[in-house]
């Protein structure tokens, strides 16, 4: 009876010590390559997706070092309450919490819209300027 028990408790300890909470990024693209700094390049129609949220353009750049989604060309990104934000270029934080969005025009999720010159997105926080 104590080898069942035993038995158990470590089957228990595996699926409770193997669970992460880390966020999946999947990337799409037509090419993925490397640069000489390791950086991952996607060219075009690239969608980065992660849980509801997806950034999609031509081009982007992603630095794992500093953990940075860099956007040098037009791009559009969706949040996880379906608001969409399309840009020139920007840059975002690889969990979708911090970004940067030049010449930001912004579609709300209840249909209202917002344009500005930039973009600054803290968490659920949006500063338009």
């Amino acid at each position: 009876m104590n080898k069942i028990y035993l038995f158990f408790l470590f089957f228990l300890f595996l699926i409770i010590t193997t669970q992460h909470s880390a966020k999946e990024i999947l990337i799409y693209a037509d090419s993925i390559s490397y640069d000489s700094q390791s950086n991952i390049i996607g060219k075009g129609k690239v969608k980065i997706i992660s849980e509801n949220e997806v950034i999609m353009s031509d081009l982007i750049i992603i630095n794992e070092k500093t953990n940075k989604i860099t956007l040098p060309i037009n791009f559009s990104y969706k949040d996880n309450i379906n608001n969409y934000y399309f840009g020139s270029s920007g840059e975002f934080s690889n969990n979708f919490e911090n970004g940067i969005i030049n010449d930001v025009k912004m579609l709300l999720n209840d249909g209202s819209r917002i344009v500005g010159k930039k973009a600054f997105k803290t968490g659920k926080i949006d500063l338009i300027n």
